[in-house]
Formats: C-alpha cells, sequence, structure tokens
C-alpha cells in the first residue's frame, strides 16, 4: 500500500529547521521562500473548540493543525505567500471580516489569506463531504461571485507545491 502525497507534511519536513527553501517562480526565476512554522495544538484543545463551535473541518486540516497551528508558506521579500491561519486564527479572522461587512455565511470559515492582498481561501464546512468546499474569497468582488475550486484540501494544497506557491487556481 502506498501513502497518499501530502505536499504540506512534505515542505514542514524540508523547512521546519532552515526555514528557506529555493523555488522557482512561474517566470522559471529562482528565488528564496521562507516558511515558518507554528507549534502543533494539542489534541485536546483542538477538540474542545470543534466541539464548542460545533465545526466539521476537513481531515487534512485537522492533520496540519496538529503538526503546526498555522503557518506563513511562500513567503518572499516581496511579502508575496500566505498566512496558513491557525485554528483560533481562523475563527477570529472569520468574526473579523463578518464585522467588517463581508457577506460571509455561518458554515464558510476562512483558512489561508495572501499576505500580497485582501483575498482569502475559506472552507464550506457543510460541504466537506463533496471534496469540493474550497472557496476563492477575491477581495474585491461580492460574495456571490466567489467560486469553488475543484479540489479539498490535500489536493489544493498539493497544486500550490507543485506551482510553487503560485496561485495556480486563477490561471483558467
Amino acid at each position: 500500500m502506498f501513502k497518499v502525497f501530502n505536499a504540506l507534511e512534505e515542505l514542514y519536513l524540508k523547512s521546519k529547521e532552515s526555514k528557506t527553501l529555493e523555488c522557482t517562480d512561474f517566470l522559471g526565476n529562482i528565488i528564496q521562500c521562507t516558511f515558518d512554522w507554528n507549534m502543533p495544538i494539542e489534541i485536546e484543545e483542538l477538540e474542545k473548540i470543534i466541539f464548542e463551535k460545533n465545526l466539521k473541518l476537513p481531515k487534512e486540516y485537522i492533520d496540519f493543525l496538529l503538526m503546526a497551528n498555522g503557518a506563513i508558506l511562500y513567503n518572499t521579500e516581496e511579502d508575496s505567500g500566505y498566512q496558513l491561519l491557525s485554528i483560533q486564527e481562523a475563527i477570529r479572522f472569520t468574526e473579523e471580516m463578518k464585522e467588517l461587512g463581508y457577506d460571509l455565511k455561518e458554515e464558510w470559515l476562512i483558512f489561508m489569506t495572501n499576505l500580497f492582498d485582501s483575498d482569502m481561501l475559506l472552507f464550506d464546512l457543510n460541504k466537506i463531504d463533496t471534496k469540493r468546499y474550497i472557496i476563492d474569497g477575491i477581495e474585491e468582488y461580492p460574495t456571490e461571485q466567489w467560486k469553488y475550486l475543484k479540489c479539498d484540501f490535500r489536493i489544493f494544497m498539493n497544486r500550490l507545491f507543485e506551482s510553487n506557491g503560485a496561485n495556480y487556481w486563477r490561471w483558467l
């Protein structure tokens, strides 16, 4: 039996100590990207949050939280990376965006933000079983125009790894 490739785990293992990897940008240039990993969340604390907030999270996101409860990925000198939010940050940031007037549904949870703009990626917690539960939240568009990506969290992270941190989901 083979293990399903998990790019997030691979990135963690390769960058945990050095915090830096050489990456190729979409123009073919070699750039230095930094990665900063938070400490993992304790399983008891995560279970408490999931219970109290009545959350149904993707298994792969839970695995990430138990490995590193939040991370900065593919950061460059131009702040062009992503913040993969801890569970606490995800809950807090989602609430803050609602308070700022974003029309976010109750079942939506922001799990990642861009460092270079105010765009975000969200889970639709009501669609976790469909494998199409990630929403591309573009700040300047109304939420009705936000699109579901055709992948789950593991595939999303694998493709982010394959594209060296480029926002590949907008290339279509």
